[in-house]
């Protein structure tokens, strides 16, 4: 990692070197980190990732790793959580474009959502979930995320559907959502994504069906 970078001011012909502090250079350092754990969780799955691959994708030292992160569990979550909270912060930076009425806000939201499970996070989220069943220290680590993953979704959904997230059936409602599309964005490695977005075309009408009522 560069403790330094160039820029060129205003008025300057030459250019003139900017060093990082610190706490810049860690953040870099820690952010490199997790980026190539999700890289490499979706490349070699949890079973065969390891530290060496992780810290030549990130361009750190083993050293570095282990300073921020002191077992293979914590790292894979804290990426996880670092990659949902850019997609989510991404979410809320890029307002949904749909009608007034809070049901088209719904599947503005639901369609989103759905893009999601396709990212590089679900693929990822999904090695976890597997392992953790055999895995404690893995399943404490990812419990919590889950935890602070439906916290955060929650949330979005009062910002944006404030009416109807004062149902009473709200949570259950997105509750049902989200198990919708994690089960059927599961079926992305043994089915065609002709399939599986024609199952989540029907999938959305009975959500909204429901939402309705």
């Amino acid at each position: 990692m560069r403790a330094d970078m160039w820029v060129t001011l205003p008025g300057m012909t030459a250019p003139t070197r900017v060093r990082r502090t610190q706490a810049e250079r860690r953040a870099a350092t820690r952010a490199a980190l997790l980026d190539a754990t999700i890289d490499a969780l979706v490349e070699h799955g949890y079973a065969n990732v390891t530290s060496a691959q992780i810290v030549q994708r990130a361009g750190v030292t083993r050293g570095a790793q282990a300073h921020y992160f002191s077992t293979k569990a914590e790292l894979v979550v804290e990426a996880l959580r670092h990659l949902t909270d850019k997609l989510m912060a991404d979410l809320e930076a890029r307002p949904i474009k749909s009608g007034p009425s809070e049901q088209e806000r719904y599947a503005a939201m639901l369609d989103r959502l759905w893009a999601l499970h396709h990212e590089s996070v679900f693929i990822a989220a999904l090695e976890l979930w597997v392992a953790a069943r055999t895995d404690l220290e893995l399943r404490e680590n990812l419990t919590r995320f889950a935890r602070e993953f439906t916290a955060t979704t929650a949330a979005l959904a009062v910002d944006m559907l404030p009416e109807m997230s004062s149902r009473p059936d709200f949570r259950a409602q997105m509750e049902l959502a989200m198990s919708s599309m994690r089960g059927l964005a599961m079926h992305q490695s043994v089915d065609t994504p002709r399939n599986i977005n024609r199952a989540w075309g029907l999938v959305r009408e009975q959500l909204l069906a429901v939402a309705a009522n």
